[in-house]
């Protein structure tokens, strides 16, 4: 199969299984209490404080290769910078106490996965994997953002403009980004990189799944009731997935 091919796979796999999520059916209809929207801003906050510092990084393993790349990654950085100052402005327009503790906050377990992962993939394998956490941002936030944006707004009775404005400005912002990253990914230039972007498009997924879910009654180290409406899940739907396997990558 193409690179073409093996990635409309890809993303149409799991986007059927975050879908199927109830965490994120509670979002898309706006089952979501003001503290269960708050948990999750705050379990964001931290891949959303290193998704220009990644980028960053990835120009520096770059050096003077990939012009392509180190292009596409001027110019993301540009318009994303300052965005984790959107996520604690809408934390303080839903009313959180604590704000300016959450950059000093250890990020939950997945959100340091993700983290950790994508700075491995760029530094290990190729600085192409950092289009796998990009690709999986944005699709995200082009299908989803605006829609749960409004359904939770909705729910809570509150404008958009309280507590909504980072999910609710990626809506449209990312489906731009997305046309860019397509055309980038076709170029020679990632021919090269493409098992790793297809191996960090797999896990940016399965970490962005696990995250979604962490501590709201999927997972055995959750420390609170939940704050999503969710039905009773089986006790076979909470064994742990296996990871996506490394297609390799050259060196």
């Amino acid at each position: 199969m193409t690179f073409s091919g093996d990635l409309v796979t890809l993303t149409d796999d799991y986007l059927q299984a975050i879908e199927a999520s109830p965490v994120m059916q509670a979002m898309l209809t706006g089952q979501v209490s003001r503290q269960g929207y708050i948990d999750f801003l705050v379990r964001l906050y931290p891949v959303v404080s290193n998704f220009c510092p990644m980028m960053s990084a990835t120009l520096g393993v770059c050096a003077d290769r990939l012009p392509e790349l180190r292009r596409f990654l001027h110019q993301h950085i540009q318009e994303e910078r300052g965005h984790e100052h959107m996520v604690l402005n809408d934390l303080r327009a839903l009313g959180m106490a604590d704000v300016d503790s959450v950059p000093q906050r250890r990020p939950a377990l997945p959100a340091q996965a993700i983290i950790a992962f994508n700075y491995h993939g760029i530094r290990a394998e190729h600085p192409g994997c950092v289009l796998g956490m990009i690709y999986v941002l944005e699709i995200l936030s082009s299908l989803y953002a605006g829609k749960v944006a409004l359904a939770v707004s909705r729910t809570l009775g509150l404008a958009m403009s309280s507590g909504f404005s980072f999910l609710d400005s990626h809506a449209t912002l990312d489906e731009d980004h997305m046309a860019s990253l397509r055309k980038l990914l076709q170029l020679e230039e990632c021919a090269e990189s493409q098992s790793c972007i297809l191996n960090s498009i797999g896990m940016n997924f399965y970490l962005f799944k696990e995250l979604l879910e962490y501590g709201v009654g999927t997972h055995s180290g959750a420390t609170s009731q939940p704050q999503f409406e969710l039905p009773q899940i089986a006790d076979a739907d909470k064994a742990q997935k296996p990871l996506p396997q490394s297609a390799g990558c050259p060196e």
